[in-house]
Formats: structure tokens, sequence, C-alpha cells
């Protein structure tokens, strides 16, 4: 396609911006110039990138011969250039990171993912996740991670890569995944001795980068809420690998793109009017009565006390505003869990108001009656609700939930869980095992909530009765609203 059907006008990118080289092309027997990024050549066609970020093809036949030459001899001078690092920084990581192509951002999440052995977290039309709670062998960038993962954007390109390696929820929480935390409330370690285990993977990691790209520079960074913290910065063919040292927090690595690290962490602002349509479209009606919010992005705790900060991660990525429980959990965790949940809450309101634009309200949750909670969830927000995860009330949630699966009379269902729930409630009394996760829907006519929990897709969506939720309700919660 010739580019002049495109633009007419003259665009122009800064070089600093940008991770593919950039070229002047001009159309054969035109007038007409274009400045534009070289993305890939492959048969004689260009891929090519606008300033706008608009993407399209364009037949080298159909461009002057001085453009020509120019697109094949920047080609190859970029390809030998990425080639020179390539191999030896795939070593260096110990896994294919990088395809032939060199650069992840122009290849689906899901790739990199299958590359790094991460399986699917969560899959929605406008965020993904690819999650690894690593065991045994696994070592990236000389040192071995406790998680990684990978973050798709709304088209399923790859947005950014987090590695966390010694931490305090993981390292210091002896807890198990899902409902088994509660089995166990967690016991530390010595301080002294997660910090000399995080001193050292900062040194393996920073000499494992630096014998491939060189030293790195230093930078500070935007975190979670107001939190700034000190990188070391190695930059690759559009690529930042930033890693972070939190003093008896954590030694994080960060990929991501080299115009977001000269931004310091600043991301873009979707627009209100967008996310009000999206969160609308995510609400289900179904014929029995169902009300439901789809499409919540899933984040698994794994073996860690950090249901709120998973939470707020599902919370704010539904409403468009990036987020990592990791970095959530340093403002506001101890050890291994035991999150103050309003402090929280205040720096989670500062992030969405100040970087998102949301608002981010705490509510009281007296009553679960559905007519109490659809105001928030018919227009696609979900409720941040606390509450006491008993083992009663587990067993509750996941027998009611299997049996709705058959149900057929939906009339005759009411009246039994109703009966059923006056007698569960009497005994779901305990204040114990607090927890926070969502309410992402409810029936009028069946009287029960939605529940889902961070505890991975198993729990995405559970069903409980009023009365029963009633029972172990802490009687306040938080939604990040439009």
């Amino acid at each position: 396609m010739p580019f002049r059907k495109i633009t007419s006008t003259l665009c122009l990118v800064t070089l600093a911006a940008n991770s593919e080289p950039l070229i002047t092309l001009q159309e054969a027997n035109g007038t007409d110039k274009l400045r534009v990024e070289l993305l890939n050549l492959e048969k004689e066609v260009a891929l090519l990138r606008r300033s706008d970020g608009q993407e399209f093809k364009t037949p080298l036949a159909y461009l002057s011969e001085v453009s020509r030459n120019d697109i094949r001899n920047t080609w190859t001078a970029h390809r030998e250039k990425v080639e020179k690092h390539l191999k030896l920084l795939n070593e260096a990581l110990s896994h294919q990171l990088f395809a032939s192509n060199g650069n992840i951002w122009n290849e689906p999440a899901r790739n990199v993912a299958r590359r790094l052995r991460l399986p699917t977290e969560s899959e929605t039309p406008f965020t993904s996740s690819y999650r690894l709670y690593t065991r045994g062998s696994y070592s990236l960038a000389g040192a071995k991670p406790k998680t990684v993962v990978t973050y798709g954007d709304h088209e399923g390109r790859t947005l950014s890569l987090s590695i966390i390696y010694s931490n305090k929820g993981d390292s210091l929480s002896t807890a198990g995944a899902g409902e088994d935390h509660f089995k166990n409330n967690g016991k530390e370690i010595d301080r002294n001795t997660l910090e000399g285990a995080m001193m050292y993977d900062e040194a393996s990691i920073a000499r494992t980068i630096t014998s491939v790209l060189g030293e790195p520079t230093e930078q500070r960074m935007l975190g979670q809420g107001n939190d700034k913290h000190k990188v070391k910065r190695w930059d690759w063919n559009g690529h930042s690998f930033l890693l972070a040292h939190v003093k008896e927090e954590y030694v994080r690595l960060s990929i991501v793109r080299a115009s977001f690290a000269d931004g310091g962490g600043r991301f873009s602002r979707v627009s209100d009017g967008e996310i009000k349509a999206r969160l609308k479209k995510n609400v289900s009606h179904e014929d029995n009565g169902d009300v439901q919010i789809k499409n919540i992005p899933m984040v698994d705790q794994g073996p860690k006390g950090y249901c709120a900060p998973a939470t707020f991660e599902r919370a704010m990525r539904h409403a468009g505003v990036p987020s990592d429980m990791y970095l959530l959990a340093t403002l506001a965790t101890e050890g291994g869990g035991g999150t103050n949940t309003q402090k929280l809450y205040e720096e989670v309101a500062f992030t969405t108001r100040s970087k998102g634009g949301r608002t981010a309200r705490e509510i009281p949750l007296k009553s679960l009656a559905p007519n109490k909670l659809k105001r928030y969830i018919d227009k696609g927000v979900p409720i941040l609700w606390q509450m006491c995860s008993l083992p009663g009330y587990n067993q509750v949630a996941n027998a009611r939930t299997r049996a709705r699966r058959n149900v057929t009379n939906w009339t005759d269902y009411a009246s039994k869980i109703a009966i059923a729930a006056e007698k569960n409630s009497e005994v779901l009394q305990t204040k114990a095992n607090f927890h926070l996760c969502m309410i992402i829907g409810y029936n009028e006519e069946t009287n029960e909530i939605a529940v889902s929990d961070s505890w991975g897709k198993n729990y995405s969506i559970r069903w409980i009765h009023v009365d029963e939720a009633e029972a172990v309700n802490n009687k306040g919660g938080y939604v990040i609203d439009i």
C-alpha cells in the first residue's frame, strides 16, 4: 500500500523513543516523505510504524530506489547489531527470551510466556498475564526467581515482564496456596538471612547482565503509590532491564520498553469514556437471574498472605490502571502476610487518582443484599470485600458452586439453599482467617452473591447465599470507581 494513502503529511519521531531503526520513505514518482520505524523486512515487504503507533506494510516496489536501498541497508545493519548480542543474551538468561527478531514488544505475550515456561494465569480481551511460581532448578539471569510473570496488552502483545527473586512474601511464608493458606499462618525466618539472599541475588543478576551488555546506569523509577526506588538499568534493542533491590522487601528484575523507562515508570492513561464502555460491556445477565462481571483479570497470590495486594491488582487492572501485587505489598504488608489493608487502600487511592484518573473509595458493607450491591455490579465495578475465609464457608461455597451446574428448577433451588443457609449461618460466626476478595455478581431471585478469590482460575467465581455471606462479613470494602 503506498504510504501516501496512509498520510500525506511529514511525521517526525525522535530516536530516543524508538527501539527500531528510523528511515525516511519516499514513494516512487512521488514527493511526499514520511519518517517511520522499520519493524521488519521480509520478501521485499517492509513492516513500518508511524509516530502515532499505526503499523502498515509497504512493498518495496511502491517506493523510490533511494528508499528501497535505504530500507535494505538499514535492515541489514540493524540485524547485525541485534545478532551481536541476541545469542549471548539468551544464554546469559538461561532461556530463549528473545526470538530471532530480537524484539518481544512486536510479538504475542503468549509466545514469550511459552518460551519461559509460564502457564496462563489470566486472559481477557483487555489484559493478560502468564505467571509461574518456580520450583527446583529454574534459573533466570544467573539467579533463582520465586515468580516470573509476563503481562500482555489489549492486543495480546507483550507489555512487560516482572521477575521476583528473594522477597519477604515468598521467602518468609510457609503457608500453602489457595484455601490451604489459612491452615498455617506462616512463620518468619531471620531477616538478616533474607537480606543476605537478596544481596546475593542482586549481585548475581547484575554480574550476568553486565557480562553481555556492559555496566549499567542508575535511575529512579516510580513504583506503586507514591513510592520511588533506585534501579540499575541496561538497554538493548528497545528493551530496558531494570534491577531493583528494595531493602527487606524484594529483588526484582523487570523488562520494559525503553520509552517507559525513559519516562521513569509513568504509563499512559485510558480515557474514562473507554473504561466506562468496557466495564459496562463486561456485565452479563443470564436467564436464571445471575448478574455477573466477566473478564476480570485473575492474579494468583500463591503461597503467601498477599490476598489484599493481589485483589487490588485485579481491580486496578480491570479499571485500566497497571499494577503489580509485589509492589503493592511493599506498601503495607509484613513478611509472609499481614497486610494493613487501610494503609494499602490509601496508597492505591493515590495511584488510581494520580496515575489512572480513577477513584478508589472505601464503602460500608453492613448489608450484602443484592439490591445494595447492584449499583456497582451493574456498571461493571467489582466490590473488594473484607471477610473471614473460614473452612466451613469455603466448603459451602465450593459445594454450592458445583451444585449450581445441575440446577433445572431455580425456584426449588432457591428454597432449598435458603433453608441450608439459615443453619449454616449459625456456625459461621468465628472471627478468624481475615481475607479480602471480590464480590462480582448477584442473583436477586435466589438471594445469592458471586465471589472471586485471588487463588487462581478455580476460584474465579463461587456462589454463596447472602445469609452465609453475612455471617462471615467484616462490614467493609472498597471499589475503584469511574
